[in-house]
């Protein structure tokens, strides 16, 4: 957040100060231009701040699923039964550095939940196939 308001107002700042009326038309749209690109890229970090991290906690222990999202201004906890989970899908997905494999997951009531990081193929469908099993037990 402080990124995000540092660039907003401080980047900017010199621009406003030195730009004025007497300056031709090409410095003034380029001192504007100075002006409102920082304050969008600020107003995006500072968004940013603000957005939630979401972590799923797979249980055999209790046979349920916990979504939990935690952030600055939202904190929520969900917990679901792995008879209502389907199993996840592995989906291929193209990428500058070559195809990379991403696992999704349906919840109830939510968008599907990606997770990638997988150094290959092979870890993707070892993970998919033991959440598959920890579901089928339910």
């Amino acid at each position: 957040m402080v990124l995000g308001l540092g660039i907003a107002i401080i980047v900017p700042a010199p621009f406003i100060i030195h730009a004025d009326w007497g300056t031709p038309s090409p410095g003034l749209l380029l001192a504007a231009l100075c002006i409102v690109f920082p304050v969008i890229v600020g107003s995006f970090f500072v968004l940013l701040a603000f957005a939630s991290s979401t972590e799923l906690r797979l249980d055999p222990a209790t046979g349920c699923a916990t979504r939990m999202m935690r952030g600055p201004l939202l904190r929520r906890h969900e917990t679901y039964p792995f008879s209502a989970l389907q199993p996840p899908t592995l989906i291929m997905r193209d990428s500058e550095d070559g195809p990379f494999p991403v696992l999704r997951m349906r919840l109830p009531r939510w968008p599907a939940v990606e997770m990638s990081d997988f150094s290959g193929r092979s870890e993707a469908e070892e993970w998919q196939n033991r959440i598959t099993k920890l579901l089928a037990r339910a």
